[in-house]
């Protein structure tokens, strides 16, 4: 049968009919870690890299000389392509040997401007709002920006059974509830409930802690480890999994959103996967999984098309592999629909906060005009679709 082309756009047309709806629209960046305004010191080429996924995989060299191979051996890494992308872009200069000189001056210049860094978030980025998860001081917004709303990072209410204790991060909440500890379980348990109940998004990143395994949901059991410096194992497990559970429970009861990091972290029961009793348990708490679980995607993917209080957060994906991100969201919007599906950049600096975005408007463009020349979807809706990836869908659950 011959297939009828009359109402299928040009793929090229629809791509450009996309970029041009996110070009009118603010976007919501649920997800980042932006630097305090004090860090921006002694700027150019080699802060950037440092304080970038690209210090993951390979040392920015010292020697001038040796940058040439540092830029050269990792030309396929995607960290490295978007940051590159967002640099030549911004200082409008290419990235390579010939021109480190010329690029570290016309960056340490344009940072002259202490507000530099917070132009491009707005002015580049296009940011309306931007969730911002500090870990090394939970909950509290260290810079003039405007554009922040506040995240309370809560691995250490889960990992610290006792004063003594510190999450991978190194807090403990006694270091921001003074006494916390002079009280019993229950004490202990109200006065997190007190606490957590200032914000409105909840966030833990136990992938880099104990893992996602969360099965223990009995208040009894936790209860032998609190206070206790030395518990067994299976009583400082239950512990910690019971008060993973109690605060997305205390979350789901208050109307807050609870993001999980899932994914790449110790990679030890840090599947998406582990976190499906959880989620059964609490089907009144929305849950936001970040990072598409790479690399098993499939795992949240599953999480959700089964659970509708999931959401699949794309947030640092792009960067981890562009490839990857197209193909999981591609799947999530066959088998989740348009309206679960968030995007953050996930990033230190504006400059790979930029980067982020232009990752994430190729994958975008790439995969609805894909769906469109194959006739899956109109370019009206293409255009909408990319609208609540980017804004629509955060406004929503978060409400910002």
């Amino acid at each position: 049968m011959k297939k009828n082309t009359e109402y299928i756009p040009n793929r090229d047309a629809v791509s450009a009919a996309v970029l041009q709806h996110l070009d009118g629209l603010r976007g919501i960046d649920t997800h980042c870690h932006h630097l305090s305004d004090d860090q921006f010191q002694n700027m150019g080429l080699k802060f950037l890299y440092d304080h970038s996924y690209c210090s993951w995989m390979d040392t920015y060299p010292d020697d001038e000389q040796a940058v040439q191979e540092f830029l050269l051996r990792n030309c396929s890494n995607s960290y490295f392509y978007w940051l590159r992308c967002a640099i030549s872009e911004l200082y409008h200069l290419p990235v390579n040997a010939a021109y480190l000189k010329e690029l570290d001056k016309a960056i340490a210049k344009a940072y002259e401007d202490s507000d530099h860094h917070l132009r491009i978030l707005e002015e580049q980025c296009r940011y309306d709002r931007i969730l911002l998860d500090n870990y090394t001081h939970p909950g509290q917004v260290e810079s003039t920006g405007k554009l922040f709303v506040p995240v309370l990072r809560c691995n250490m209410f889960a990992v610290c059974n006792c004063k003594s204790r510190k999450d991978h991060n190194g807090n403990n909440p006694s270091m921001y509830i003074p006494g916390i500890y002079e009280k019993n379980f229950d004490g202990y348990l109200e006065m997190i409930s007190r606490y957590i109940r200032q914000y409105r998004v909840l966030k833990f990143a136990i992938a880099y802690d104990e893992g996602n395994r969360v099965r223990n949901f009995s208040k009894s059991r936790a209860a032998a480890a609190y206070g206790q410096e030395n518990p067994s194992e299976a009583a400082y497990r239950d512990f910690y999994e019971y008060m993973v559970y109690y605060i997305c429970r205390l979350a789901g009861e208050h109307g807050l959103v609870v993001q999980i990091h899932t994914g790449l972290g110790t990679m030890n029961d840090t599947s998406p996967i582990y976190l499906k009793y959880l989620i059964e348990a609490l089907p009144n708490t929305r849950f936001d999984l970040f990072h598409g679980g790479y690399p098993w995607m499939d795992d949240l993917l599953g999480l959700l098309h089964n659970y509708p209080n999931v959401y699949a957060d794309l947030c640092w994906l792009p960067l981890i592999s562009t490839s990857a991100a197209k193909r999981f969201l591609r799947e999530a919007l066959e088998i989740g629909g348009n309206n679960r599906i968030l995007w953050g950049c996930d990033t230190w600096t504006s400059e790979e906060s930029y980067g982020a975005v232009l990752a994430f408007r190729r994958v975008v463009a790439e995969v609805l005009s894909e769906m469109c020349q194959e006739g899956y979807l109109s370019c009206e809706e293409a255009c909408y679709t990319a609208g609540q990836i980017w804004r629509g869908n955060a406004l929503k659950l978060f409400g910002v």
